[in-house]
């Protein structure tokens, strides 16, 4: 029995690039013509699960072959890379790394281990700029998953989160100035509904 890559793919949840980056990297071999066998498979179930802990594949071919050399990376360290690109690179080299990471993780992994996380650290106080980048490296990369006709299933994921992360209206809490009442307004200044209007004693 021979399975199709397209359905290899949609098996294990992964970018057919990823299959491609696993045999480069000579963890699996090639299909066949018609396919691939059921060896193959259970052999491909067996490096998703690794590339699962967010390791490199140079990292999870030593641990196949020579154990005693493996030295695990994992997400955080895969995290702080990003967060390298975030501050030093640029919108390119970002948008390049993030594309290599989910071609040869599952892209499910790739936004719940690291885009997730990211996205929680860069909401604090102070890394507004990081934010901002990391916002338009998600936008380019849902454009580059539409590309490749991968955006039905990853996209709308990645599109919720930057929804999340958004900003919301700054508003002002001012003290009207005849009423001495408490107020709220937007950033046009028009006075905003105020359920406590709560006078300041002078």
């Amino acid at each position: 029995m021979f399975t199709s890559v397209s359905t290899v793919c949609r098996m294990v949840d992964v970018l057919p690039a990823a299959l491609e980056n696993w045999q480069t990297a000579s963890l699996i071999i090639p299909p066949g013509a018609e396919g691939y066998s059921e060896s193959q498979v259970a052999q491909i179930r067996v490096i998703r699960a690794l590339t699962s802990s967010g390791d490199t594949l140079e990292e999870i071919r030593i641990l196949l072959n020579e154990s005693w050399r493996y030295r695990a990376s994992g997400w955080e360290t895969r995290r702080e890379e990003f967060l390298f690109h975030l501050r030093f690179g640029t919108d390119e080299t970002r948008a390049h790394h993030l594309w290599k990471l989910c071609t040869y993780c599952s892209p499910e992994d790739v936004r719940v281990f690291l885009l997730m996380p990211l996205a929680s650290r860069l909401c604090e106080k102070g890394r507004e700029t990081l934010k901002t980048r990391f916002i338009k490296c998600l936008l380019s990369h849902s454009a580059r998953l539409i590309k490749h006709r991968q955006g039905k299933k990853y996209v709308k994921p990645l599109l919720e989160l930057i929804k999340i992360m958004k900003p919301q209206p700054l508003l002002l809490i001012c003290m009207h100035p005849q009423t001495r009442n408490l107020i709220k307004t937007g950033p046009d200044k028009t006075q905003l509904p105020w359920k406590e209007n709560t006078a300041i004693k002078q």
